[in-house]
């Protein structure tokens, strides 16, 4: 008879010290094998947040379009559009805003009205900005389109 192989991943105690146990992972650059999911130093934090920029990044990708290589790096992406993504407490000021201009429309909004809302921002200094739903982005550039007088 065969020897029993165990085919389960190795768990052990976190390498970086911060006390978690669980499932290890391969070794850092450093040679530190920290835990799957728990851990928070600075090497597993860095890798959350850039795989969830990524993550976040190919979501704005697909939705606005954009053609061209699959990469990281916005500036390969093609298209007619030149896009910067943003993920993160970054963006949550930006959120909060929004999200304040938006419910302040909806408790003034009339009665059957089902028009897509923007937000203009117009700072005192520097460019105005226009902060949308990417969800409704057909609904607001037809909208546009039809404001300006040209044909959706």
């Amino acid at each position: 008879m065969s020897e029993h192989v165990n085919y389960l991943k190795p768990k052990g105690e976190c390498g970086c010290g911060c006390g978690k146990f669980g499932t290890l992972k391969k070794p850092n650059r450093a040679g530190i094998r920290c835990v799957s999911r728990e851990c928070v130093c600075n090497s597993c934090r860095g890798k959350n947040n850039r795989r969830k920029g990524d993550r976040k990044a190919a979501t704005a990708r697909k939705q606005l379009g954009a053609m061209g290589a699959n990469s990281r790096h916005e500036e390969h992406w093609g298209g007619g559009l030149r896009i910067e993504a943003k993920a993160g407490a970054q963006v949550g000021p930006i959120l909060t805003r929004y999200l304040a201009a938006r419910n302040q429309s909806e408790a003034s909004r009339a009665i059957g009205d089902n028009r897509p809302f923007v937000m203009a921002a117009m700072p005192d200094k520097g460019p105005g900005l226009l902060v949308i739903e990417m969800d409704e982005l057909e609904q607001i550039v037809a909208a546009l389109l039809e404001n300006w007088g040209m044909t959706a």
